[in-house]
This record gives structure tokens, C-alpha cells and sequence, in this order.
């Protein structure tokens, strides 16, 4: 009887093992914190990744501004050496003639047609330096500025996409922080300052001039 009951006892015992153990592998018996807890988690390295993609997409935006400020200073230097080049031209050609104007050709019809070539020749050249539609000094000037602006319009685009990357960086640690001490509003900051770094980046290409701050 004795054996019996001792028999019992132990079956009731394990069975009851067997119960906890099955509680504690079940998903459905786990504690509600530690589901939320893994919930936070997996929403903080959502938040991580898109972030991420996000920081990857406006750094190379960044490179790309970058090096379009690079070439349209180049362009813009060269518009303008080759401007003053057209104006120094335009000075000498102007001194040559006041110096041919100046000169006496004695009753000589010959010498009087040949120095009257002579400033005409010199009048055309002074005024295709200004005034040539294709490289005189006007055209030049116009697309000097034209070429200055595009530069700034690349500055102020590089400025917007690096702080749209500053923004999404902050993001990035905060949503890691978040993941590790459990904080819900770190998680909504690293979200807002994940929305201002798009934001920033995105008037980087569409209004830079407004991301540029």
C-alpha cells in the first residue's frame, strides 16, 4: 500500500514537472514584459534598418553635390579667366586704335585707306569681344553666372543632405539605446529625428536652399 502511494506520488510529481516545463517552452505562457519586451526590440532594429538605408541614400547624395561643386568651380574659374582674357584683349585692341587714330598720313591717300583698315579692322575686333553672342565678354558673363549659381544650388543641396545624415545617425543611436535599456520614448525620438534626416534629404533635392541651415 505503502509502495503504492509512494508510486503515485512520484507519477503526480513528474507530471507536474512536465506541466511546468511545457508553460515555460510556450510562447502563449510567457510573461506579458517579456513580449512587449520583444516586440520593442524588433520594432527598434526595424527602426535601425530603415534608418540605415535611409543614411546610406542621403550620404551618397551628399557625394554626389559634392562633386558637382567641385566641377562647376572649375567651370566657373575658367568662365572667368577666359572673360578677363576677352577683356584684356578688348583693351589692347582699343589702345592700338587711339594709337593709329594718332598718326598722321601725310596727304597720302594709300596710307590714309590703309590706316582707315587699319581701325576698322580694330573697331570689329573690340566689338566682338564685347558683344559676340557665342564667347564675347557679355555671353561669357552670363554663363559665368549661370555657372555660379548652379555651384551654390550644389553647396546648398550638399549642406541639406549632410544634415538629413546627422539627423539619421542621431536616429540610428537612439533606436540602439532604445533596444538596449527598454525605452519606449527613446524609440519615438530616434522615429522623429528618422523623419527630420528624410525630411532634410528630401528637400536636398527638391528645395535645398531651404535644407541648407
Amino acid at each position: 500500500m505503502t509502495n503504492a502511494y509512494r508510486t503515485l506520488e512520484h507519477h503526480e510529481h513528474a507530471e507536474h514537472i512536465a506541466h511546468g516545463h511545457a508553460d515555460h517552452d510556450d510562447p502563449a505562457h510567457a510573461p506579458a514584459g517579456a513580449h512587449a519586451h520583444a516586440s520593442s526590440a524588433q520594432w527598434a532594429a526595424l527602426l535601425v534598418a530603415c534608418l540605415a538605408a535611409g543614411l546610406a541614400l542621403s550620404e551618397q547624395g551628399a557625394k554626389h553635390a559634392e562633386i558637382r561643386v567641385q566641377q562647376q568651380a572649375v567651370e566657373v574659374a575658367d568662365l572667368w579667366s577666359q572673360y578677363q582674357a576677352k577683356s584684356t584683349r578688348g583693351t589692347i585692341a582699343k589702345d592700338l586704335a587711339s594709337v593709329v587714330a594718332a598718326l598722321e598720313s601725310g596727304g597720302d591717300p594709300a596710307a590714309t585707306a590703309r590706316r582707315d583698315k587699319v581701325l576698322e579692322e580694330l573697331k570689329r575686333d573690340q566689338e566682338r569681344y564685347e558683344n559676340d553672342p557665342k564667347d564675347g565678354k557679355e555671353a561669357i558673363s552670363h554663363k559665368a553666372r549661370h555657372a555660379e549659381e548652379a555651384r551654390e544650388h550644389s553647396l546648398e543641396q550638399t549642406h541639406a543632405y549632410h544634415n538629413g545624415s546627422a539627423a539619421m545617425e542621431l536616429g540610428i543611436v537612439l533606436a540602439t539605446a532604445s533596444a538596449i535599456i527598454r525605452s519606449r520614448m527613446l524609440i519615438y525620438l530616434a522615429l522623429g529625428f528618422g523623419i527630420g534626416g528624410a525630411v532634410f534629404s528630401l528637400l536636398g533635392y527638391f528645395k535645398p536652399e531651404w535644407g541648407a541651415i
